[in-house]
């Protein structure tokens, strides 16, 4: 039965308010909507489709869910179960279902889907739309070919806004934007930016973007649009953030201090409080003007103004400064120099690939070469990203990275 309900999947291009918009949809007594598990990228990650029976399968997600997941989690938003009790509910329902139907990627999918909604007692003919949460655009294509009638709904937000944020919250985490953190920010955006040129058209009304000023200008208005898109009533928990758990979520922000939120009579998300931060955090111009460049097309698109002019020479600088290691990183590196730790990072990599002989090499570079081969990796890297994309998602959430 729970095969036959329609599936939304809802994604975003990066920061741009997904937890938010989950958050909008958990209350809706139409829309089964699971705390955001991301199945493709734990699918990935837990490599479970190297799982060679029922109880191999069970057992990953077992000890995935109990350890990130579980009951004792603080973060509740992620918490995908909430006490011993509805374990001891979820888990033999969850393998019943697996001996029944097999252990195929999209049959687990429904296996969690459906031992979920038996575990929280949800009556699944009440249920009109089943929304599925992928925190990054990785899987895309995936997606439509798992699952080719099922619907894409994607957080949108202006570029610049939402890099700025990725990265003043990285910065305020590790103390500086490292080559990794950089670029996987912007990578997550080029792979929004390319699904979206792919498949805009192709899908048509099965492919929605919804931009995260939009809801903040008139949010009843926009989410009475998506309340019709889905194909669910209107209801008015939809204005409000709740977690899974039903309890009121107030939203946060990279920008807060750990742990405090924003309040609800708060000016904080007024376009020109928000325009203020980002501004405040891309304070170096050439950082406005290589996002400017890297997504213009979706910043014409959707409506959002530059600020710098889109000439053959602001392209070029685009280009050069986003291929050059970022945010003074070079500098950081010279001031370190000869302790980096990026040398360490190396030779640990090479440990575990079991290279010995690049190893022996690596060892007896002198510190001048490796200084060199660092910097000249760090722009090859960008360099492979921006002209040959290839799948972008081989780079990130590499398989048997949890465990």
């Amino acid at each position: 039965m729970i095969k036959k309900i329609p599936l939304t999947f809802l994604m975003t291009f990066g920061h741009c308010g997904i937890d938010w918009m989950h958050s909008l949809l958990d209350s809706h007594p139409q829309i089964l909507i699971m705390p955001a598990l991301s199945f493709y990228r734990c699918w990935k990650m837990l490599n479970a489709g190297s799982a060679k029976n029922v109880q191999d399968m069970y057992y990953l997600w077992h000890k995935y869910i109990n350890m990130y997941v579980g009951p004792e989690i603080k973060n509740e938003q992620k918490r995908f179960l909430h006490s011993p009790q509805e374990m001891e509910r979820f888990f033999p329902k969850f393998y019943e279902l697996l001996e029944s139907g097999g252990i195929s990627k999209i049959h687990v999918f429904w296996a969690i889907h459906e031992a979920y909604a038996y575990t929280k007692q949800i009556d699944l003919k009440k249920i009109k739309v089943i929304v599925a949460h992928e925190h990054l655009p990785w899987p895309f294509e995936q997606i439509l070919s798992d699952f080719t009638q099922s619907k894409i709904l994607m957080m949108m937000r202006d570029p610049r806004a939402a890099i700025a944020g990725l990265f003043h919250g990285r910065t305020k985490h590790i103390g500086y934007l490292s080559d990794y953190t950089f670029n996987i920010s912007m990578e997550v955006w080029f792979q929004g930016q390319d699904m979206w040129k792919k498949h805009c058209y192709q899908l048509g009304k099965r492919y929605k973007i919804v931009k995260n000023e939009d809801l903040h200008a008139d949010l009843e208005k926009h989410m009475r649009d998506i309340a019709k898109w889905l194909g669910v009533d209107f209801f008015e928990g939809m204005l409000f953030s709740t977690f899974p758990s039903g309890k009121p979520c107030l939203p946060d922000s990279l920008y807060l201090e750990k742990g405090k939120s924003v309040q609800p009579d708060d000016t904080y998300y007024l376009p020109d409080n928000v325009r203020k931060r980002w501004m405040n955090e891309l304070k170096d111009p050439r950082e406005i003007l290589m996002i400017e460049f890297l997504f213009k097309d979706i910043m014409k698109e959707f409506e959002y103004d530059r600020i710098t002019k889109d000439t053959r020479i602001s392209r070029i600088k685009g280009l050069v400064y986003y291929l050059l290691p970022h945010r003074g990183l070079f500098k950081k590196w010279l001031k370190l120099y000869p302790d980096i730790e990026e040398f360490d990072r190396i030779e640990k990599r090479l440990e575990r690939s079991n290279i010995k002989i690049m190893l022996r090499i690596w060892k007896l570079l002198p510190k001048q070469i490796k200084f060199a081969s660092i910097i000249a990796h760090s722009i090859l890297r960008r360099i492979n990203i921006y002209f040959f994309p290839i799948e972008r998602w081989q780079r990130y959430d590499l398989p048997n990275q949890i465990f």
